[in-house]
């Protein structure tokens, strides 16, 4: 041990007078060579109530320094809040932040020697605690206590002590004993606790005379090495005068509950015929040589004497032996360190306790599940306590072992098992039909929950049921129940509500879009909302005609100008159909037909440009047909034909009184009209400015105003003036031009058009 000089203990005061009340309970020594291990068992207490370890920093041969006010020296170890286990290099902190501070350091040097600071910090409160190790370059020798007096054939107990032990490195002491061959047998044991740390082997046996002055050995050995670490000797010295009476023992140590018997021993002549018995200097009524204990039990335990009588006297009570009742561990119980309640998860630490044992207790078992390591003997940390942990029990064990009884650990956790049960209907789900979801789960610890509702994501209400008085397509979607209670909280996964119902909001779409040019391809898509999926679809036209198309899409391609109109779609799945409004798809000419309608166009106005000289040559020809004939001025008439040209191109010339007119009423398909007049014998042809042919005639002398008019095609027949018998031409219609001159006029007939010429 380092003793400290007059200004480290006065440094050491008022570094520790920051603090008040802290308690550390620790060996104040401990022992170890370089390569072993150094065991710290170790407890403390922190001032106030409620208060944690904030920090903890081990020092190696500390000091106090006057410029930082604080202590410096090698840290071995620092940890900012505690954690157990946490390791740091050689130094492995086993404690917690409440009350254990137990170190383990491996391996060890012989520059570990000395002092070793344990600077604790709460809150506000600080302190420093110094262990002294003493470190050395070998291995110290064991120490082998010797009782006052051996004596011949008596039972003795020797012991062999080292001032270590260390989880991390096992030894053993081993007896042997000059001029025997054999090792001696001997029970080993070992203590790990706050007051004292040590390996010890006890040696029992009878001693005989010829042991005086022989040598007995205590080796300390390790697996490891070859030879005996280091040893202690010590002479016996056998007492092997048996004068007084003796006693022997026949089972000594004594299973509790077992038979023995003890003998008085006397050597005296004659032999002894009366004995006397003493338990612990207490005569009992016992006079035979042989006391018998059928069933021996723990107070029966004790020193045994005897005295032996005979003719000549009394003699004397010689060296009492003892009887060594020996029992399995008493009242041996589990305790639980961590505070209540225990959480799923937590790191629980178990103490096995026990009241008494002999002989001491050598060895713990434990019956436990999951992940666990016993951090020092009697002590055990469950790793991340599972949520249905069994009870837990343990075993003091020396030669025998006792349990204790089982602990339930009561670990609380969230729900477990949560999940969406669909109560009603039993099966499917109609759009309109009430439904019922409960939210159910298989355990929970503490029983108290409260049960919520999610819809994709979002909260939607409390409560353990969720009903639907009348459910609609709008409420299908993934739903998710949550059960809480005080620990936490369990999500069960999405179940997914679907409903059924019939086809709905149909409507048309076309793609790319309503109005297409001709010759392009127009999409046009059966759109709809339906569960199940819409199995059957039918399309129809503007006039409601079923355009027998039975697949979702309706393709166009290529579209006509003659497709334009409303469209629009059924759709039916097995609970009913639906039925879209009507959209409308616009086809327009493409620019090639644009440009043949325009060239229409012209030819027509070139037409119209020539009508008032066609009306001049109408004037001359009936003239002459008038003079040739002797008619009548107002009732002259004569036939002509009109064909009717269906493509829209503009006509070609046909002869030389022929005039095209065009149409503008029609739009898709222009009508061109003809006027054939046969020549006059007066009329003589003549090349115009435009390159047609012209009739030139005396105009006569009257009004310029020509009014024709053009009767009504008859409904028996195709033309009006052309017999059925003879094969019509399907692009020529007949009519009749009657020219009503200047004088009186008939009146009007219905069915008869009027038009007036000018020229």
């Amino acid at each position: 041990m380092h003793l400290l000089s007059p200004l480290l203990l006065l440094l050491e005061y008022v570094a520790f007078s920051d603090s008040q009340d802290w308690k550390f309970e620790h060996p104040t020594t401990l022992y170890a060579w370089e390569g072993t291990c150094i065991w710290i068992p170790c407890s403390y207490t922190i001032p106030g109530n409620g208060k944690v370890l904030d920090n903890l920093t081990v020092y190696q041969n500390y000091k106090w320094d006057d410029k930082t006010k604080d202590f410096s020296g090698t840290v071995l170890y620092e940890k900012k809040k505690v954690e157990t286990p946490h390791n740091q290099g050689r130094v492995q902190f086993l404690g917690d932040d409440k009350s254990n501070c137990t170190l383990h350091i491996h391996p060890v040097n012989a520059q570990d020697n000395g002092q070793l600071g344990l600077r604790v910090t709460s809150k506000n409160d600080r302190w420093m605690e110094k262990i002294v190790l003493n470190i050395s370059k070998m291995a110290p020798p064991p120490r082998i206590n010797l009782p006052s007096e051996i004596r011949e054939l008596q039972e003795v107990t020797l012991t062999c002590q080292l001032d270590f032990a260390c989880l991390g490195y096992q030894i053993k002491l081993q007896w042997s004993l000059e001029g025997t061959q054999h090792n001696l047998s001997s029970v080993t044991s070992t203590s790990l606790t706050t007051k004292t740390v040590f390996t010890q082997s006890q040696l029992t046996f009878q001693p005989e005379w010829t042991n005086h002055g022989k040598k007995l050995i205590c080796q300390l050995r390790n697996d490891n090495a070859d030879g005996p670490l280091s040893q202690e000797t010590v002479q016996l010295d056998v007492k092997h005068a048996p004068e007084p009476s003796t006693v022997k023992i026949t089972v000594s140590p004594a299973k509790e509950g077992s038979k023995i018997s003890l003998t008085c021993i006397s050597q005296a002549y004659p032999s002894p015929i009366n004995y006397t018995w003493y338990h612990n200097k207490i005569e009992i009524s016992e006079t035979g040589k042989t006391f018998q204990i059928p069933n021996v039990f723990l107070k029966h335990a004790g020193n045994y004497s005897c005295l032996a009588k005979n003719s000549v006297g009394t003699g004397k009570a010689g060296q009492a032996a003892e009887l060594d009742v020996q029992y399995s561990p008493k009242e041996v119980t589990m305790v639980i360190q961590n505070p209540t309640p225990i959480r799923e998860g937590d790191d629980v630490t178990l103490f096995c306790n026990y009241t008494s044992s002999n002989p001491s207790v050598t060895r713990y078992e434990w019956r436990t599940q999951g992940s666990w390591k016993e951090i020092m003997p009697g002590a055990l940390v469950i790793q991340k306590v599972p949520w249905n942990a069994s009870p837990f029990s343990c075993a003091a064990c020396n030669r025998w072992c006792s349990w204790a009884s089982s602990v339930n650990l009561h670990v609380q956790y969230a729900p477990k098992g949560v999940k969406v049960l669909l109560i009603s209907p039993g099966s499917e789900i109609y759009s309109g039909h009430p439904v019922l979801l409960r939210c159910n789960f298989s355990s929970s610890y503490p029983t108290d929950v409260l049960f919520f509702w999610k819809k994709n994501g979002i909260f939607l209400k409390e409560g353990r049921d969720l009903s639907f008085d009348s459910i609609s397509p709008e409420d299908a979607g993934n739903y998710n129940c949550l059960v809480n209670n005080s620990i936490g909280q369990s999500t069960s996964e999405a179940w997914k509500l679907q409903v059924l119902y019939a086809p709905r909001r149909l409507r048309v779409s076309i793609s790319p879009k309503d109005s297409v040019m001709e010759g392009k391809k127009a999409v046009l898509m059966c759109e709809s909302d339906a569960n199940p999926p819409i199995s059957r679809y039918t399309w129809f036209d503007w006039n409601n005609q079923n355009l027998h198309h039975d697949d979702q899409t309706l393709r166009l391609d290529p579209v006509k100008v003659q497709d334009s109109g409303a469209y629009w779609c059924q759709g039916a799945n097995r609970l009913g159909m639906g039925q879209s409004p009507p959209r409308i798809l616009t086809v327009y000419y493409s620019p090639e037909t644009i440009s043949k309608q325009v060239a229409l166009g012209m030819g027509l106005f070139l037409a119209i440009l020539l009508l008032p000289l066609l009306g001049v040559k109408l004037q001359r020809s009936w003239k002459r047909i008038q003079s040739q004939q002797g008619l009548q001025e107002n009732s002259s008439a004569q036939s002509f034909f009109v064909r009717n040209r269906k493509v829209r191109r503009a006509p070609l010339s046909e002869g030389p009184h022929s005039l095209g007119c065009y149409n503008p009423v029609m739009e898709d398909s222009i009508s061109y009209a003809t006027l054939r007049f046969p020549l006059a014998e007066t009329d003589t042809p003549r090349i115009g400015e435009a390159g047609t042919s012209e009739v030139q005639r005396t105009p006569l002398n009257r009004d310029n105003t020509v009014t024709y008019s053009v009767v009504q095609k008859r409904q028996v027949g195709d033309y009006e003036n052309v017999t059925p018998d003879v094969p019509e031409d399907e692009g020529i219609h007949y009519s009749e031009l009657v020219h009503l001159g200047i004088g009186e006029r008939p009146l009007s007939q219905e069915g008869v058009e009027y038009v007036t010429l000018k020229h």
